[in-house]
């Protein structure tokens, strides 16, 4: 079994006009996020063995916490490709990982990353999947399993959806001293 995680970048900071798209950072609830995602996703049943990310300063600075907080065992390969890129450019990507990578996090941009999760998804009326379909706000993040012994066999309509949360789902739980176990529902 394989387990792909994708994960939206954080919010980004419009404030600059004269950022362009690509060098557009976090905004400060971006960063708190990121941070507190983090955490969640390393200590989780979903924590990754590896990681793929976008090269856009929002997704790399989405990705800087997740670093510390995963450690040095856990590799990150940063993908120029994953820059708004669509479920095909993903698969591609996706597809290069080494099978002995049980679980896989993406860090990446919308449309894309509902378009890849819609289309891995075996059962599109899926309670998980429907509420995907709805939107991945900054932030979200997704776990989708696979039958499936390496990452070049990952086929579209082939995926469980197995968890989607929402950052502020989970810290307005963490806020009232409840666990994030239930936040997938």
């Amino acid at each position: 079994m394989k387990r792909l995680c994708l994960m939206r970048h954080a919010k980004s900071d419009w404030s600059d006009p004269a950022n362009d798209d690509f060098t557009r950072p976090l905004n400060a609830r971006g960063t708190t996020a990121a941070a507190f995602m983090a955490r969640y996703i390393a200590a989780s049943p979903y924590r990754p063995d590896a990681v793929l990310c976008s090269t856009a300063a929002r997704a790399t600075q989405t990705c800087m916490p997740l670093c510390d907080a995963l450690g040095p065992n856990v590799p990150v390969v940063y993908r120029d490709e994953l820059y708004h890129a669509m479920p095909d450019t993903m698969l591609t990507e996706i597809r290069r990982v080494p099978a002995n990578v049980e679980t896989l996090l993406v860090v990446a941009h919308n449309p894309g990353l509902v378009l890849l999760a819609m289309a891995l998804a075996e059962d599109p009326d899926d309670e998980t999947a429907l509420r995907i379909a709805h939107g991945v706000p900054t932030g979200g993040f997704i776990v989708i399993d696979f039958d499936i012994d390496a990452w070049t066999d990952i086929r579209e309509n082939a995926g469980r959806p197995e968890f989607f949360v929402r950052p502020r789902d989970l810290m307005t739980e963490g806020a009232e001293g409840k666990s994030g176990t239930s936040a997938g529902q």
